[in-house]
């Protein structure tokens, strides 16, 4: 073949693009400079797709330090980096990850949502779920659940807010309200429902977005709570038969493994994650079972924070550790120095960088 029948000399066009679809992104942009074709295709979305599929799987865990409005990106190939979300021009908190989109609150203004790509730097602001802006005398409903649900095949998003219904003065009742944003409508619509669960700190961050539906683990550890985004109900999917025999004495979280949902629980010094295969006959598979004996300090502590089929991040109090499931080998990747307290000092959530973009 002679270079005239490809601008990149020996190599076609179709194959170049399968090489650049499989680069870290960070080199991906990089290769923008070299030409316009290579500068406008990772906007392109037959390329987007393409780099969806068949692009680095490599799990990132991003670490948010409420005190400091810092963040930092954790990377088991690159390290430990700075991670910045200053293009959206505001102070803001994550408060949910899924399939390579951000979405954030803003800090000054309450009731104020973004939904980001942070490796193209856009966004796209949420109206507001009310015209009443939200005061301590009028809170209608706190927003106790955030969740975000990307579908890669549609490029749709929705952002679904929960939380229980209280007047001014009294505990929350029984009432659930739900709102729930549509990125092709862009509004939100609400529907209420009776409902007594608990939430922790930790497992109403940890929420995932598997089969049309997003997943919360409630504060007793017996079952899932599932959101259908096309129906607006809300579901129970029972935990494994073994944990719920087990789960006293035991620490349960609720994690995403690769596209499904999964179930992680430390007892002693053994954790065992299990994959949900079946949402309709509820069926849970056991898919690894690690012993901390290499980490037995930290059993009694440590808590996993994403996972995807060879490692899995896991923290502890002060340190953030990466565990080789293949090579069954520990890995320190970042500490904190100095005095630290409860609660935990950083949030965390897993990360994918992609292309797709939120403004459409």
């Amino acid at each position: 073949m002679s270079s005239s029948e490809s601008p990149y000399g020996v190599l076609p066009t179709d194959i170049v693009t399968q090489i650049l679809a499989r680069l870290p992104v960070y080199s991906l942009f990089r290769c923008r400079s070299v030409c316009k074709l290579w500068n406008r295709l990772p906007f392109e979305k037959h390329f987007v797709d393409l780099y969806f599929r068949i692009g680095p799987k490599d799990p990132i865990l991003l670490l948010e330090f409420p005190e400091s409005s810092a963040f930092l990106s954790v990377d088991r190939f690159r390290g430990v980096s700075a991670f910045s979300l200053g293009f959206l021009n505001d102070k803001v908190k994550i408060r949910a990850s899924c399939n390579g989109l951000l979405c954030c609150s803003s800090v000054r203004n309450r009731g104020v949502y973004y939904v980001c790509n942070p490796v193209t730097r856009e966004f796209r602001v949420l109206p507001r779920a009310r015209e009443r802006p939200l005061t301590r005398c009028q809170p209608e409903y706190e927003a106790t659940l955030v969740g975000l649900a990307f579908d890669p095949v549609s490029w749709k998003f929705n952002v679904v807010l929960a939380g229980f219904h209280r007047f001014f003065g009294h505990r929350p009742h029984g009432e659930f309200v739900s709102l729930v944003f549509d990125s092709e409508t862009n509004s939100w619509s609400r529907s209420v429902s009776l409902m007594h669960d608990e939430f922790t700190h930790m497992n109403r961050c940890q929420v995932v977005f598997s089969c049309g539906l997003l997943h919360w683990l409630t504060h007793s550890c017996s079952y899932v709570l599932a959101f259908d985004l096309k129906s607006g109900v809300w579901g129970k999917i029972l935990l494994p038969d073994e944990v719920l025999t087990t789960r006293s004495g035991s620490r349960v979280y609720l994690l995403e493994l690769e596209g499904s949902v999964s179930v992680v629980q430390i007892t002693g010094v053994w954790m065992s994650i299990w994959v949900l295969r079946n949402h309709d006959t509820e069926q849970w598979t056991l898919v690894d079972r690690v012993h901390l004996r290499c980490i037995s300090a930290f059993a009694a502590s440590i808590f996993p924070v994403s996972q995807s089929r060879d490692v899995a991040f896991m923290a502890t109090q002060k340190k953030i550790l990466i565990y080789n499931l293949k090579g069954k080998v520990w890995k320190e990747v970042y500490g904190a120095n100095g005095t630290v307290t409860y609660p935990l000092w950083f949030s965390s959530y897993g990360f994918r960088s992609t292309l797709f973009p939120c403004h459409l």
